[in-house]
């Protein structure tokens, strides 16, 4: 997963939703992607309403998931815990790359 994520891209739609987005009261909002920066511009974040992605200062990243404990998720195996935030991760990705290329 870490190598298909291109940060510049990631940096460019972020740029792209607090541009042309509506404003909200920590960042703004456009098509259900939220961007939010923290006070001394180390770090962003993208989010919907199932992933969040941080990205730091020097272009690292850390991606969230509603269910992040395996432990916590009832009737599920962990390949499924795991196959489970990889395919919302990767829905989230491709909500970015969509909103690279319309905007």
């Amino acid at each position: 997963m870490k190598n298909k994520v291109d940060v510049r891209i990631l940096l460019s739609v972020y740029e792209k939703i607090k541009t042309q987005g509506t404003p909200t009261e920590h960042g703004a909002q456009l098509e259900g992607i939220t961007c939010t920066e923290s006070q001394d511009g180390y770090y962003i974040n993208l989010s919907d309403s199932h992933v969040s992605l941080d990205i730091n200062f020097h272009n690292t990243y850390h991606f969230h998931t509603m269910n992040e404990d395996p432990e916590s998720v009832i009737n599920q195996t962990t390949t499924e815990f795991h196959n489970n935030n990889e395919a919302q991760i990767e829905a989230f990705l491709q909500k970015l790359m969509d909103l690279d290329q319309r905007y």
